[in-house]
């Protein structure tokens, strides 16, 4: 049974009142757009007249216009509100909706719930609270969802990358789960002229990867080894088509001035360079190379993993 969860799907200054935004989420084809009040609505890209998708429509006052045969449907319900060749004294169809997916916005993004059940839990962004000048972005990963969540924990350096710093294979701890997530942390090290020693004994700075047990909404912080924190990223990502990832991120640089970061470094972020890059061409032959090891417990917590707000007969 597919159980309902938040997934965060766009960003929300990429949702307007202009122009429809496709999006892709859990392999589900949806329309984003802001209705009358400014408020961000969800609909199925499909027309249920014939199908087309409404992504090639325009947003009116009265919803979500289709540019087929301009069906007109209400962002907040599905229900369509206005059919053309229809008198005036005419009453559209309730048959002729689309489908309406329940939206909430928190932290920049949008989120949509997915799947069965009435909408409840926090929203995957809750914890990312932006504290300094933000850097985001959009992409579609040539990676299958699976596979990314996989690599986040075996090899986070092939999905992202720190600017001026090298992340290493070395795992401070096993994966442990918080609360409905599985967190990694690894040491890294900043880059120099001379790159360091193949095994580092006191790693100056942590990378911790938290992945959630269901959704999509995955943090990545750059840390000090006293466990500050530095550079903070959260990355939506859900399944798109034909093995692809979706992704939509924001990220901060911490207002904090650190005492050990080499002079480049500090140089770059005062220059406003921005200080982390998320990946959407991969290379296969690195994660290829990589060792599987800590997302054989991701994919054993989530495949028994169950909402705790099901009905205890569902949980058993």
């Amino acid at each position: 049974m597919h159980y309902g969860n938040w997934w965060t799907v766009a960003l929300s200054e990429s949702v307007n009142d202009e122009r429809p935004l496709a999006v892709v989420c859990d392999g589900e084809e949806i329309v984003l757009f802001r209705g009358p009040g400014g408020e961000a609505c969800a609909l199925e890209d499909r027309c249920p007249h014939r199908r087309v998708p409404l992504a090639l429509g325009v947003v009116k006052p009265g919803g979500l216009q289709c540019g087929y045969h301009g069906w007109t449907f209400d962002g907040a319900t599905g229900a369509c509100t206005a059919i053309p060749n229809l008198h005036v004294d005419e009453r559209v169809p309730p048959r002729y909706a689309a489908r309406a997916y329940s939206v909430a916005e928190g932290q920049g993004f949008v989120h949509v719930w997915i799947g069965a059940g009435a909408p409840s839990g926090e929203l995957p962004s809750a914890a990312y609270l932006a504290a300094g000048r933000e850097f985001t972005g959009t992409a579609i990963a040539n990676i299958a969802y699976d596979e990314y969540l996989a690599v986040m924990l075996d090899g986070p350096q092939c999905l992202l990358a720190f600017d001026g710093v090298r992340i290493t294979d070395f795992f401070l701890g096993d994966a442990r789960t918080e609360e409905g997530r599985i967190v990694l942390d690894r040491g890294a090290v900043w880059k120099t002229g001379m790159l360091p020693p193949a095994f580092v004994t006191d790693h100056p700075l942590i990378v911790r990867t938290t992945l959630p047990l269901a959704g999509g909404g995955i943090r990545v912080e750059l840390l000090t080894a006293d466990e500050e924190a530095v550079v903070t990223v959260f990355i939506g990502a859900s399944a798109n088509r034909r093995g692809t990832t979706s992704l939509c991120w924001r990220g901060y640089l911490q207002p904090r001035r650190l005492q050990a970061a080499p002079l480049r470094w500090s140089a770059a972020r005062a220059a406003g360079r921005r200080p982390f890059r998320v990946a959407h061409a991969v290379d296969g032959a690195a994660i290829a190379a990589l060792l599987v090891a800590p997302s054989r417990e991701l994919a054993a917590a989530r495949a028994g993993h169950v909402p705790a707000s099901l009905p205890a007969q569902r949980q058993a």
